[in-house]
């Protein structure tokens, strides 16, 4: 099968690739500027962007399924709203269009359970209200998701939407993981409420296995699917394991919600009115993320797509950590 991924040089795109390679797949990728990670792989490479319609239709060409993860490697909060929308929401309209007019099957579109308010959710389903509206990455995503459902409601193509667990984890996480392990490694963290909320979690390999069902299954065409590792933890526990996985000692702080709350206000309208590029370490967004349980279930994909989580919680963070190790040394 001739397939597209967008985004494919990403952290889940690139191991999204090498899974369909080997599944004898002729893979399409299109990348914006790095090839690194997929720079040895047999691969057919398109040079564009999402935001560039007059450069999509070659992309598209003689494509069966397209998997849409251009944009989602810069989750969160730290980028003008505009820039969001571009990508998110008109960067998948306009590779949406294409893929109708080149008369793609099916199209899977990698969202974020970042569409969901940060306002308590606990083993939540599919059918939670899609309302965010504040934060600019999940406003943007939920924009997305309307027109793919639109498309697939009119028949237009046959469409899948997949919401990856809050976390995602594993080698070449550039994401999230290399910013996070300096201090993991030295037994560090700082909480939000005592860690005591819950959250989701899902191995990168897990969740390529959830989205190759979503884009291979019959039953997957029309649907919303959330991957998750099927794990109900804590914030603490979560911490904990990776800690422990590095061989350290714990030390770890809390603050309360309302203070944790009014730092990354704070520290992020005076980056912002610096105008500087990199993040602040607190932002709002980010600690409303963790001061509310914000758990999603995964049950839906287990009982439609026969979806199961193969690689554990345990062994996941042994192989991140293993992997970070190496990669410091380069």
């Amino acid at each position: 099968m001739k397939v597209l991924v967008t985004g494919a040089n990403g952290f889940i795109g690139s191991e999204l690739v090498r899974w369909l390679l080997d599944q004898g797949h002729q893979v399409r990728c299109l990348i914006h500027r790095s090839k690194d990670l997929i720079k040895d792989l047999d691969v057919h490479l398109v040079q564009g962007s999402v935001t560039d319609a007059v450069g999509l239709p070659a992309a598209v060409d003689d494509v069966e399924v397209i998997w849409h993860l251009a944009g989602s490697g810069r989750a969160g909060d730290w980028g003008s709203r505009r820039w969001f929308f571009e990508q998110n929401a008109d960067g998948t309209r306009n590779l949406l269009e294409a893929s109708i007019k080149a008369g793609v099957r099916r199209f899977v579109q990698v969202s974020s359970l970042a569409v969901h308010r940060f306002t308590g959710h606990l083993d939540a389903d599919e059918t939670a209200p899609a309302d965010q509206e504040k934060y600019a990455y999940g406003a943007s995503k939920r924009a997305a998701e309307r027109f793919v459902q639109k498309a697939g409601d009119q028949k237009l193509i046959e469409t899948v939407i997949v919401r990856p667990a809050a976390v995602v984890f594993g080698p070449e996480d550039s994401t999230a993981f290399i910013h996070m392990a300096p201090m993991l490694e030295k037994g560090r963290w700082t909480h939000v409420k005592g860690g005591r909320p819950f959250l989701c979690y899902t191995y990168v390999s897990n969740l390529v296995e959830g989205l190759l069902l979503a884009g291979t299954h019959e039953k997957a065409a029309g649907e919303i699917f959330n991957i998750t590792d099927d794990l109900q933890i804590r914030w603490k526990e979560f911490i904990s394991a990776i800690i422990h996985a590095f061989d350290a000692r714990e030390r770890p702080m809390s603050f309360p919600v309302l203070l944790a709350r009014a730092a990354g206000i704070t520290l992020e309208a005076v980056y912002k009115l610096f105008r500087t590029r990199n993040p602040p370490p607190i932002t709002d967004y980010r600690t409303a993320l963790v001061s509310k349980d914000f758990h999603f279930s995964c049950a839906k994909a287990k009982r439609m797509l026969g979806y199961r989580p193969r690689v554990s919680f345990h062994e996941g963070l042994v192989r991140t950590v293993k992997w970070y190790r190496a990669w410091k040394k380069k």
